[in-house]
């Protein structure tokens, strides 16, 4: 089997522009043209990706795993979970990619609905199952969005995803339309320790304190996620909370030291170090990169 390569943009890249640090829609098939029709097996640690296929057939690969998908369909693969693609025909469509801030901010308190957003989807559209076609119809109506600049573009953005994002998972609960369902152990230990961080909403607590809370050795939880992430226990709890970070301050009316004292960080200097690290950016730098203009 194929080893399996992260990248923290698309594939062969390892930058992203996402609208308001939500949303990045791309065309499907033009990564494909670039590699002779191919996209070798790769996975992201921080979106969830969309492909919407309008166009073409294409072979879908998952680990050792491969299904012929002719349009229309879309194909749900949430992050971590390696992919692939062998294009047979010309393909287009479009790739909508959705970082963490998504499901952390708009299904918050629809828990069910994020992990049913943690299994991959093939899902065709036809007459038959108007569902499908529903949730087709919105995820082109989410690109036609992205791609205007009207105004109230991105609060249009939340709203079109936000359904998206239920009517997929209500298309979920049928359980005909999934790819692969994994439950070895160590992605049941990596979901729970996902779960401990959302619920402990703070960066204080610490990798040893998840283990304990697991019943797990901390070199057995460093175990799991890299077998899963390819990432330490501690990088996931960073990447997490930059995560938050980076949607608290896209709110104007919140100052970046009570941000980062409400995530947990005793220090903001340290906090800013911290986000440049992952970012590149300082907490002010990405503010003036999304157009907030507060301190």
């Amino acid at each position: 089997m194929e080893e399996k390569r992260f990248y923290k943009g698309l594939y062969g890249s390892n930058t992203i522009e996402f609208a308001k640090g939500l949303i990045h829609v791309h065309p499907f098939g033009e990564i494909g043209k670039q590699h002779q029709g191919q996209v070798k097996l790769h996975a992201h640690h921080n979106f969830l990706q969309i492909f919407l296929v309008q166009q073409g057939h294409t072979e879908f690969h998952s680990g050792s795993e491969k299904r012929t998908i002719q349009a229309p369909a879309f194909i749900l693969v949430p992050k971590n979970i390696a992919h692939g693609f062998l294009h047979l025909t010309d393909v287009s469509g479009w790739i909508i990619n959705l970082a963490d801030t998504v499901l952390e901010h708009m299904l918050q308190r629809e828990a069910d609905v994020i992990f049913g957003m943690e299994e991959i989807h093939v899902v065709s559209v036809t007459e038959e199952e108007p569902a499908t076609m529903e949730v087709f119809e919105t995820m082109q109506k989410c690109v036609d969005e992205y791609n205007s600049q009207f105004p109230g573009r991105l609060l249009m953005l939340q709203y079109l995803v936000g359904q998206m994002l239920v009517q997929l998972y209500r298309i979920s609960l049928g359980g005909r339309q999934t790819f692969f369902s994994s439950s070895n152990v160590s992605k049941v230990y990596f979901r729970r320790f996902q779960q401990l961080i959302r619920a402990e909403g703070t960066y204080k607590k610490t990798v040893e304190e998840y283990a304990r809370d697991l019943f797990i050795s901390t070199g057995h939880l460093s175990r799991v996620c890299r077998s899963i992430a390819n990432q330490s226990p501690k990088d996931i709890l960073i990447d997490y909370f930059i995560t938050k970070a980076q949607l608290a301050l896209s709110d104007v009316d919140s100052n970046i030291a009570d941000i980062s004292y409400s995530l947990g960080f005793d220090d903001p200097a340290y906090f800013a170090r911290l986000f440049k690290k992952k970012t590149g950016l300082t907490p002010l730098g990405f503010r003036k990169k999304i157009g907030v203009k507060r301190t």
